[in-house]
């Protein structure tokens, strides 16, 4: 009677539970799993490690240190998470490049961001190794012709300029593409892609919302003078202006991607991380985002409105120009730089376009083009191109023309524009993603024309890594699809009807 007073209804529940838990497939499994859980006192210890080793190597490095005590607290805890929900990876490869981007790494000695990308990417990554192995996804459609295209970044080490270079971004690469690997083998419907576009979305919004606390923590830094141009372009706790509009540009081809299946609450949040975003790209002056953008949102408005949509581009199109001639100052803003060389682009440009047809087949290594300007006889001198292998070409295509020569340019657009085509031919799109194609993929692509958008990384580069995973397991779906009514139909078919088709066959 006692011992039934001093136990609870909660507790007996407990025991019940921890029972069920013991004796649910054999013991030795249970208490594997338990075993597997990390306990909080080697998580305590790992921190207090960490941290002495921090203060020993960074005695002044606060930063540093409140870091190593997030990680050693947040780390374990994420990868065991992680693990468990395969959309989760998109919010640590957003927040990697966040971390990578930000000035407090950027501006160290140390190369954190190198120090957070590499091991961070393996250890979230290394979870899902076999069951993408055994999904088999690696072998299937473009993410076979994905995994070939990286294997030949890695056989340019044999060959490149910059060994060292290549082969680490070669990973960098990699690393991301196994977890859109990981992310794309569980999507089976249009409602759970568009479901990992909102987990995009949320990543994006959360650094879209760390910008507004720069501006409030420490608005002198949040803010950067234009060296040519004399005006402040806004950078919040970023490097340079252009992240932020390759910010701008993910969460808001995030945003339209998950808008369709969003409840009434979740559309007023997606749109003011959506707003708030394309202020923050305003606030940047980041042009080519926002003009790759406008011409996806006016292929959008054609596609979708025909002869209405076009009436109403001319409209708009109208009011611009009448506004830049009315408005003071509207004209020279717009035309401001050497808007004919592109800002100074094409002096970098011909002189790359040159040197691919000096090695037109293999180039000069993996994302090493920026190591070509280097050369005594690169005519231009701003100190833009003086970063060696660090600096950007500011063309995609043909920066990958240089890195891995013709072929292999031409054989990156097949895969990413084939799962954009299929879905607009009959029976392609069974899943209702071909509005993603003129909102999410084409601005991307239009930015790769002004910027170099890296495989599988930046803000930018994660938005088409994604929207493209999602196209092409559409595209995959469909063709099973297709392949199963032609079964069907077959077995229909007569023996009179079968014999008659192979007598007009032979």
């Amino acid at each position: 009677m006692l011992q039934k007073l001093q136990t609870s209804p909660r507790d007996r529940t407990v025991e019940v539970q921890w029972s069920k838990l013991l004796t649910e497939n054999g013991d030795q499994p249970a208490r594997n799993f338990l075993l597997s859980i990390p306990h909080i006192e080697y998580v305590i210890a790992a921190g207090v490690g960490l941290l002495i080793l921090g203060l020993l190597t960074h005695p002044t490095g606060g930063g540093i240190v409140a870091l190593v005590i997030v990680a050693a607290v947040i780390l374990p805890w994420s990868i065991y998470c992680t693990s468990r929900h395969v959309s989760w990876l998109l919010f640590v490869l957003v927040l990697i490049e966040a971390v990578a981007a930000s000035a407090f790494a950027a501006g160290s000695d140390a190369k954190l961001g190198a120090f957070v990308r590499y091991p961070l990417s393996f250890l979230f990554v290394l979870p899902f190794v076999a069951s993408l192995w055994r999904s088999g996804i690696l072998r299937q459609g473009g993410f076979r012709d994905y995994g070939i295209y990286l294997i030949w970044a890695l056989f340019s080490v044999s060959y490149s300029i910059l060994p060292a270079v290549s082969i680490a971004r070669a990973f960098a690469a990699i690393l991301p593409f196994l977890a859109f690997c990981a992310i794309a083998s569980e999507v089976r419907s249009g409602e759970d892609a568009r479901r990992m576009m909102g987990v995009l979305l949320a990543a994006c919004g959360v650094v879209v919302a760390a910008n507004y606390l720069e501006i409030l923590i420490s608005p002198g830094t949040a803010w950067q003078i234009d060296t040519e141009q004399g005006m402040l372009r806004f950078v919040g706790f970023l490097t340079e202006p252009n992240e932020i509009g390759n910010l701008m540009l993910a969460t808001i081809g995030a945003g339209v991607g998950y808008w369709p299946i969003a409840s009434k609450g979740k559309k007023a949040l997606t749109a003011a991380a959506m707003v708030g975003a394309l202020v923050q790209g305003v606030m940047a002056d980041s042009r080519s985002p926002i003009v790759g953008l406008a011409i996806g949102t006016a292929v959008y408005l054609v596609w979708k409105y025909r002869a209405k949509g076009v009436i109403g581009l001319a409209i708009l199109g109208a009011i611009f120009y009448v506004g830049s001639h009315a408005i003071s100052g509207m004209h020279e803003y717009v035309d401001r730089g050497d808007v004919a060389s592109f800002t100074g682009r094409q002096v970098a440009w011909d002189f790359a376009v040159a040197k691919v047809k000096e090695r037109p087949l293999v180039g000069y290594g993996y994302e090493v083009e920026g190591q070509i300007l280097s050369s005594q006889y690169f005519p231009g001198w701003d100190a833009v191109w003086s970063l060696g292998y660090q600096s950007s070409l500011h063309e995609g295509y043909v920066s990958r023309a240089v890195s891995l020569g013709i072929p292999a340019l031409l054989f990156w657009l097949f895969i990413m524009l084939r799962p954009t085509v299929s879905c607009f031919l009959r029976d392609g799109d069974p899943w209702n993603l071909r509005s993603m194609v003129p909102l999410t993929i084409l601005p991307v692509l239009i930015l790769d024309f002004s910027e170099s958008v890296v495989d599988f990384r930046s803000f930018a580069g994660i938005l088409l890594a994604l929207a493209w995973a999602m196209l092409e397991r559409e595209r995959l779906f469909a063709r099973e699809q297709a392949g199963r009514r032609a079964n069907v139909v077959e077995a229909a078919k007569t023996p009179v009807v079968r014999a008659l088709q192979g007598v007009h066959a032979s």
